[in-house]
């Protein structure tokens, strides 16, 4: 599996996908993903609102996107394992980006790891939401001239 380098601009996040891509087989990168534990902080139970809960996701999950010094940080809690293991790592792949980083980024490094390739139809969707949730996120943090048409 092959994927741009230039996706990844900080050392955490290489080593998280050097980890993924060290894994032969899909069932393995299922385990790893399920069984690792997350940098950032999932979602708490008292955030777990119905304005951070993803509409349409079966297995209960919960998005939360914060600005801290120029950068955007991204926590997940799902009742799924499966949902939790993928959207912590995501979560942890595009915090610690500015704004502007998220959106040039977007769905291509989750796209270019074939995350979606080791899910099911419906587990996609929570994949599929949580991208938008990033790039809806940071485009609401990014300064205004990322907004505006050349």
């Amino acid at each position: 599996m092959t994927y741009d380098p230039r996706l990844l601009n900080l050392s955490i996040h290489q080593e998280l996908v050097d980890e993924l891509l060290a894994l032969d087989t899909p069932e393995d990168r299922l385990s790893w993903l399920m069984e690792r534990e997350p940098i950032h902080k999932p979602v708490s139970l008292a955030e777990r609102t119905d304005a951070r809960k993803v509409p349409g996701c079966l297995s209960g999950l919960w998005l939360k996107a914060e600005l801290e010094g120029g950068r955007c940080y991204f926590s997940a809690f799902s009742e799924s394992d499966l949902v939790n293991g993928v959207v912590s790592f995501l979560c942890d792949l595009y915090s610690d980006r500015s704004p502007e980083e998220v959106l040039e980024v977007g769905a291509s490094l989750a796209n270019a790891l074939k995350i979606d390739g080791l899910l099911s139809t419906t587990r996609k969707r929570a994949l599929s939401s949580t991208l938008a949730f990033f790039a809806h996120s940071a485009g609401s943090f990014a300064e205004p001239s990322v907004h505006t048409a050349a």
